[in-house]
């Protein structure tokens, strides 16, 4: 997403998800500006782990 999506990244980090990678001017928006974006990622087998502990995955019906 693209930086100045403040928002939106801190509940994604809230989430367990770590940006990864800043991409300069890797995108431009109708008015043809360029953007800046940050890639993020989160560790899955982490998170399953930590969803099987809460006993998530049955309450899921996983």
């Amino acid at each position: 997403m693209t930086v100045d999506q403040r928002g939106a990244i801190a509940v994604f980090q809230a989430l367990g998800f770590k940006p990864e990678a800043l991409l300069g001017k890797h995108v431009k928006d109708r008015q043809g500006m360029a953007h800046d974006i940050v890639v993020l990622s989160q560790d899955v087998a982490r998170f399953e782990a930590q969803m099987r502990a809460y006993g998530m995955n049955e309450a899921l019906g996983g």
